[in-house]
């Protein structure tokens, strides 16, 4: 699986966001290769309408309907559109307690949610909450240039031992074919990536050789 974060780049924003979700889905069905989208929650429904892959946010709250001003309910995401989530991201970190909430929350609305860590210690702990993927990122490496592949392999192969029977994803400066190539060989079952394609001058073609990646 390639989960492709949006963040809040402009480049995969608004009109931007759905042109990207077009070209991700055409590589999607050349390739035969799952990709999934990770768009603002202001973008889902126009992305969720524009094309067929699947559309996860960016986060969401473990409320239900009600008086909670200013966070991201399941059941309105699901509406407009969304079939899943990340949470814990390096950039909007929360605390345990709420990881192991929001977990539940999930699973009562069958939404599924990958849940992020910082490191093989973290990846153990949220394991054991039993999320449907954790994804390994140092954030460290996040946006830059060496890719976790390249300069963390055995804290791969670590984390997909400590996730034990949880499907590990792997993110963090991911950027061509062979960051992919190695995590897989590592045992990672996919990829969470964000500028490697969002600020790619050529979308299409690093979207692609990302997908390629997994054959």
């Amino acid at each position: 699986m390639l989960f492709i974060n949006f963040k809040t780049y402009e480049e995969a924003t608004g009109k931007n966001a759905v042109r990207l979700a077009k070209i991700a889905e055409k590589v999607a069905r050349e390739t035969g290769k799952e990709i999934v989208l990770v768009p603002q929650a202001i973008d889902i429904e126009k992305i969720a309408k524009a094309v067929k892959l699947k559309v996860f946010t960016q986060h969401v709250d473990e409320i239900g309907f009600g008086s909670h001003t200013g966070h991201i309910m399941i059941n309105a995401a699901k509406q407009s559109g969304a079939v899943g989530t990340i949470i814990n991201h390096s950039e909007n970190r929360i605390p345990i307690i709420k990881i192991e909430a929001i977990i539940k929350k999930c699973k009562e609305e069958n939404f599924t949610v990958l849940v992020c860590a910082q490191d093989a210690d973290e990846v153990e702990e949220i394991a054991l909450l039993a999320p449907d993927y954790v994804a390994y990122e140092p954030p460290e490496l996040i946006g830059g240039n060496i890719s976790v592949s390249t300069a963390r392999p055995e804290v791969i192969e670590e984390s997909v031992k400590k996730a034990g029977n949880i499907p590990l994803i792997v993110g963090a400066g991911v950027k061509n074919m062979k960051d992919v190539q190695i995590s897989l060989e590592l045992g990672a079952v996919g990829i969470l990536v964000a500028s490697g394609i969002i600020k790619s001058k050529e979308q299409e073609k690093a979207v692609k050789e990302l997908a390629e990646g997994f054959n």
